[in-house]
């Protein structure tokens, strides 16, 4: 590896590590994160959806878009 790929790799760990401590503060879980990115990038996605693309029980899908609902990082709408 070179030196520049040894750079790139180290500014992403440190990105990563940004990332999950700037979460924490923020109360969200990686999970929560995980569900945030992917809504983010489909809106409008269903939670039947969320659950087949990152392999989730349907149950822990409605739990944790829930409390992310509560915490105000989503707004669940009903599906016409």
């Amino acid at each position: 590896m070179d030196e520049t790929q040894r750079q790139i790799t180290k500014i992403a760990r440190e990105a990563a590590k940004l990332t999950v401590r700037t979460m924490r503060e923020s109360g969200i879980g990686t999970g929560e994160f995980d569900l945030i990115h992917l809504v983010r990038h489909q809106p409008g996605i269903s939670q039947k959806e969320i659950s087949r693309q990152l392999n989730m029980d349907k149950g822990a899908v409605a739990r944790r878009t829930a409390r992310l609902e509560e915490k105000g990082y989503l707004t669940r709408t009903p599906d016409p």
